[in-house]
């Protein structure tokens, strides 16, 4: 079944923040800022795009959404750090209403809806386990007969880690929590232009029937510096702690995130 997951990478749409800004020119100073924008190329580099790489079932499309007024020099270095990944596929809107716009990203992928698809989402601060594609569609066929059903259905894992990433490396607090975005999917009918990007992650068990699976790490979110549910106000109060060697072999076994690496790319000059 055609798969084809989805990242926002600082797209300049109404309503994609949950911090507000009066004005696309100040939305876009916000996003574009050097700061701001280091922070994410760097999380980018040594959390997402590792997991993207090495998934054990290549067989995807992953969308990376940005908007037609990206400054040209970040545009450039997307391109290169994207470059020898086959399923990156970097697109490029004009901004408008946040959730529109990704849904249309997807479906201008996706074509006439004359098939079922797979559809992921994942932010560009957040890795997902470098199985996820090859279990969601085996998921997928273990619940074929209930989601030919329905127009869509989501398959959500539940478990991974909460983190943070700098010059000191990864550090960890384990975590279990339904529908956060991450390693998070949804099964689409032919005839049905539904999305992902549709819906609230968290409630995406309000309209459409779902699986949720745990027991297996499968996810990793992370808090930094400009993550936008801290710029909200909200106080998320981890443990966070320091990787032990078995954590750290764990965490690039499952995941593809090499502490060393991370610490190279947070370590390197503005």
């Amino acid at each position: 079944m055609r798969t084809v997951g989805i990242c926002r990478f600082s797209y300049a749409g109404q309503g994609g923040f949950k911090v507000g800004h009066n004005d696309q020119a100040s939305l876009e100073a916000f996003l574009y800022g050097k700061e701001r924008m280091e922070e994410r190329f760097r999380l980018f580099e040594a959390i997402t795009l590792p997991c993207i790489a090495a998934q054990t079932d290549p067989d995807f499309t992953f969308l990376i959404v940005t908007g037609t007024g990206f400054p040209a020099p970040y545009l450039e270095r997307l391109q290169a750090l994207t470059a020898d990944i086959p399923q990156c596929r970097i697109v490029q809107y004009a901004p408008g209403p946040h959730r529109r716009i990704m849904k249309k990203a997807i479906n201008d992928w996706r074509g006439a809806p004359d098939a079922p698809c797979l559809q992921f989402r994942l932010d560009d601060d957040d890795a997902m386990a470098l199985g996820f594609v090859a279990k969601f569609k085996q998921t997928a066929t273990d619940v074929s007969a209930l989601a030919a059903r329905h127009s869509s259905m989501t398959v959500d894992f539940n478990q991974g880690y909460v983190f943070t990433a700098n010059a000191d490396g990864v550090k960890l607090w384990p975590y279990k929590y339904p529908y956060s975005a991450i390693a998070l999917g949804m099964i689409v009918q032919a005839g049905s232009d539904d999305t992902i990007m549709s819906h609230g992650h968290q409630n995406l068990w309000k309209t459409m029937p779902t699986v949720t699976l745990t027991g297996e790490d499968m996810m990793m979110r992370g808090h930094n510096d400009f993550n936008d549910s801290r710029l909200k106000g909200k106080k998320n109060v981890f443990d966070y702690q320091p990787m032990s060697a078995e954590q750290a072999s764990h965490i690039k076994a499952t995941f593809g995130v090499d502490d060393a690496h991370v610490r190279a790319v947070f370590s390197r000059a503005l």
